[in-house]
């Protein structure tokens, strides 16, 4: 295997590996991507056993070849090569790379104990804006646990539905969901929970569509020429439908950036871990924000909004709230609310003309 490299071609394929390359494993193997010379093209691939990413770039090939090399060392070896163009030659159990005065050797792995990968699953007539799917998953996956050790909890249910598309994620205090227009026919599944580790591969992409495919096992991805393959996950989803509330009658709407600048600064002096803030409702255009919980001090805050409703009070956790408002990109919220002893809704005003819905739901603070 003789290969003529563009520096900046392979870089671009090396950074969309990385985030499925295991850099601490049992099986030191999956540290290293597996190389594939063919007419014209480079391939490269991962595999952390339950998520599979496949690319490539061109090449000026002689001879075919395949072999295993360690991700970060040759991602660090190309990157600081001094030439753009560089060869990539096998030698007896290793790669010579050559650029401009630049000679290196590197040590491989033999090909065949690289696991065996999965083939894209068949179909994929299911395709998305890739900038719309970005949207909706950033729109939620703040909410996913990050420690709960109830596996559906780590990951975001996707439902496929004619004509749309809807996301929701939860951690048992809170939920987020988010539905879209999408395509009316072709839908490879009815729904699937995407773990959080897939969602967030999609962010280093920056095609124009993202094609859906399923088969029995896995679930297909592919955008341009590269290829995600997840395992399918066991569905255990919560029926997080039962918590949404939409007709709360008591509702105020506030400033997105002036309503986080508050929270961020009073939820400083509440209790560290419970970041408790009480917001104090009083008609028709003040909220008070009071931080709770912190025996060395207090900080409060008032804001003017418009209100419809009587007074009431409600304890949050601010971080909850902050983390809602930094995901939306609006100039307004609104917050609905039945009492202070139920659950807090929160939608944006006038969002993004591409989403049909958009509400996080949030559970209050007993303390």
């Amino acid at each position: 295997m003789n290969l003529v490299l563009t520096k900046n071609d392979v870089l671009e394929e090396l950074s969309v590996l990385q985030g499925v390359v295991e850099r601490r494993t049992t099986i030191p193997i999956l540290s290293n991507i597996l190389v594939e010379a063919e007419a014209g093209r480079l391939k490269l691939m991962a595999t952390d056993l339950d998520m599979t990413i496949m690319t490539s770039c061109p090449a000026e090939v002689e001879g075919s070849g395949r072999i295993t090399l360690d991700s970060r060392v040759f991602q660090e070896l190309v990157r600081n090569l001094p030439e753009d163009r560089f060869t990539l030659q096998e030698e007896d159990g290793s790669v010579v790379i050559v650029s401009g005065r630049f000679r290196s050797q590197m040590q491989v792995a033999d090909a065949s104990e690289y696991p065996t990968l999965p083939e894209p699953p068949e179909g994929g007539s299911y395709e998305l804006p890739l900038d719309l799917f970005k949207l909706l998953i950033g729109r939620v996956a703040f909410a996913i646990t990050k420690d709960d050790p109830k596996f559906q909890l780590n990951g975001a249910l996707v439902k496929l539905l004619p004509g749309e598309i809807e996301i929701a994620a939860t951690d048992g205090h809170r939920l987020a969901v988010v539905r879209a227009k999408a395509p009316d026919d072709g839908m490879p599944f009815e729904q699937q929970l995407f773990p959080r580790k897939l969602l967030s591969e999609f962010g280093r992409f920056n095609d124009q569509t993202v094609q859906f495919s399923a088969g029995d096992n896995h679930l297909g991805f592919r955008m341009g020429d590269r290829h995600v393959i997840s395992r399918v996950v066991e569905l255990r989803f919560p029926q997080y439908e039962r918590v949404i509330v939409r007709d709360n009658p008591n509702r105020v709407r506030v400033g997105r950036e002036d309503f986080l600048g508050a929270l961020r600064r009073v939820s400083l002096m509440a209790h560290d871990k419970a970041k408790g803030v009480r917001l104090k409702l009083m008609p028709p255009d003040e909220l008070n924000l009071l931080s709770v919980g912190y025996d060395a001090g207090k900080a409060e805050e008032t804001l003017p909004v418009v209100y419809q409703g009587e007074s009431l009070e409600i304890t949050l956790n601010a971080a909850y709230m902050i983390d809602v408002l930094q995901a939306l990109d609006c100039d307004t919220v609104e917050v609905q609310l039945r009492d202070g002893k139920t659950q807090c809704v929160l939608v944006p005003v006038e969002d993004d003309s591409r989403l049909e819905e958009y509400i996080y739901v949030l559970m209050p603070m007993r303390i």
